[in-house]
């Protein structure tokens, strides 16, 4: 499960180049965030419920980059709040006989079904945020003379 992970890589560049490229890399129409000589925060366009944050640190090989693939909290709240709300509203209407009480059941399966569903498409969206900070940043490969 890569949601709530973290971890450490090396990445070939100071800090500095670091948060340059992954602020200003032309492939990033699908990412929204910031980042900086500091650290970074990241997650893809239209789905903003899942994020991944770092920071850079110097080292003598250029920096380690420590991550945490994370929900954001905020939105984790809404929903419980709005599931929260849900359940008055959903009992009142029953009570008032807009809604059949035989629907209910349709309504725990679709929910049954839809949970592990958005659970499933977060983490991949999870391992593509990692994939991409790690792509950005050409983990693995050794600058040249150029820094480069």
């Amino acid at each position: 499960m890569l949601i709530g992970s973290t971890g450490r890589f090396e990445a070939p560049f100071t800090p500095v180049e670091c948060g340059r490229r992954l602020d200003q890399d032309q492939n990033a129409s699908s990412y929204v965030g910031h980042a900086d000589a500091s650290g970074f925060q990241l997650a893809r366009y239209g789905r903003t419920a899942v994020r991944i944050r770092g920071t850079f640190t110097a080292s003598a090989m250029g920096c380690e980059v420590y991550y945490r693939v994370e929900f954001i909290p905020a939105l984790l709240w809404l929903l419980v709040g709005a599931f929260a709300l849900s359940i008055p509203v959903l009992i009142a209407l029953i009570w008032l006989g807009y809604f059949p009480t035989s629907a209910l059941a349709w309504l725990f399966a679709m929910v049954a079904i839809a949970l592990p569903l958005n659970l499933w498409f977060s983490e991949r969206q999870a391992g593509w945020l990692k994939n991409y900070v790690t792509t950005v940043l050409d983990v693995g490969r050794v600058p040249n003379a150029a820094g480069v």
